[in-house]
């Protein structure tokens, strides 16, 4: 009908530029797979569940504590991950005991990757509490150098430099009000003997001799 009525004929651009087009997906599929079974996304789940086993079997409510890996390059070496500790729910005790649950999930990661020295390159803690409301204010400036208080009577629901395999059975946590009222009580406490102290532990300003 074209040649007919003298116009030209139309050119077939479309359906040749649209035949690579639809192909395109089927390409990007195995990119995708192999993305998700590069050695970064194995380890990253294996920190996930490193960090679930570690606050389960310590009896941490997993509401509380989030784990996330990151991916972290360094010079001189290959990229790793470096494991963020974030804090979800203000408990004393996850404070007091931060440094054997950070020792626990390492051993965890360990136990699961003995090569994980390799690629594991840290850990940091941070704060993402939804209430902050109960979380105590800083202590007077002179108790940061007097004798700590006394937490020995402060249930712990870990043991203190111990492997978390190792325990049976659920460990149940003791209500936080009390263990936050006694640290506020001995908080307060070692103020007032601070006050007591002469001049609050500070010597009286002295006039400059000329």
């Amino acid at each position: 009908m074209d040649r007919l009525l003298g116009r030209p004929e139309p050119k077939p651009a479309k359906a040749a530029q649209q035949a690579p087009r639809q192909g395109h997906p089927q390409h990007s599929q195995p990119s995708t797979q192999n993305a998700a079974n590069s050695p970064q996304s194995v380890r990253k789940e294996l920190v996930r569940v490193a960090g679930r086993d570690t606050l389960q079997h310590n009896g941490i409510p997993g509401e509380w504590v989030r784990v996330e890996p990151l991916t972290m390059a360094a010079p001189g070496r290959d990229p790793g991950l470096h494991v963020r500790i974030v804090v979800l729910h203000w408990d004393p005790r996850l404070m007091l005991h931060a440094v054997a649950l950070q020792q626990n999930l390492v051993k965890r990661i360990a136990l699961l990757d003995p090569d994980c020295n390799k690629w594991l390159m840290g850990a940091s803690w941070q704060f993402d509490l939804k209430d902050d409301s109960d979380c105590p204010p800083l202590p007077h400036p002179g108790s940061w150098t007097a004798p700590p208080p006394d937490l020995s009577h402060v249930t712990s629901p870990m043991p203190v430099g111990g492997v978390a395999d190792v325990i049976e059975g659920p460990t149940r946590i003791p209500k936080e009000t009390n263990a936050r009222e006694d640290l506020e009580r001995m908080l307060a406490e070692r103020d007032k003997d601070f006050q007591k102290s002469d001049h609050g532990g500070f010597e009286k300003t002295q006039p400059m001799k000329f």
